[in-house]
């Protein structure tokens, strides 16, 4: 009977390990993918120049009003990534990914309102020089992301064969 009761606790240890290892991938992987969809979103807008718009027309505003949004968005998004609680196997995923989503708020967010705010259209094309840029080390941090994510999968996939196989 106490063989039986501790192969029962082993059981539901490891189990819950594997599905807050789980769940913590999960939920990562879904803030992730959201602050990404709105770079994306975003950066389209751009390239397809709506943003370009005059302090004289009514979009204005709102064009400025839709760039603050996203970096508040992100950073309510960074809070929330923050609140999570990594395993040690996911630590790297976890610091890569909060370091993603503060450079989209604090880089590329503050870029775009300056874009948007910039009058002059040579001033406007040195900031999307600089837009493009941070565009370019954002992928290279989503990769990063990536990759720390595969490695975490990975390592947790092993400790879960070795659990299984016990």
């Amino acid at each position: 009977m106490r063989i039986l009761a501790l192969v029962v606790t082993i059981f539901t240890i490891c189990s819950c390990r594997s599905n807050f290892e789980s769940g913590y991938n999960e939920k990562m992987a879904h803030l992730f993918q959201s602050c990404t969809e709105k770079l994306e979103e975003s950066y389209g807008k751009l390239l397809n120049g709506e943003y370009d718009v005059d302090k004289s027309e009514s979009s204005y505003e709102m064009k400025l009003n839709e760039a603050r949004a996203l970096s508040s968005y992100i950073k309510g998004i960074k809070c929330e990534a923050v609140q999570l609680r990594p395993a040690k196997t996911a630590e790297g995923f976890h610091v890569a990914t909060v370091t993603y989503m503060a450079q989209i708020a604090d880089g590329y967010g503050v870029l775009l309102i300056k874009y948007i705010d910039e009058q002059k259209k040579g001033a406007r094309k040195s900031l999307l020089r600089e837009i493009t840029d941070e565009k370019t080390r954002l992928a290279a941090l989503a990769d990063e992301c990536f990759a720390h994510q595969m490695a975490f999968l990975h390592q947790a996939g092993k400790k879960g064969d070795k659990e299984t196989r016990k």
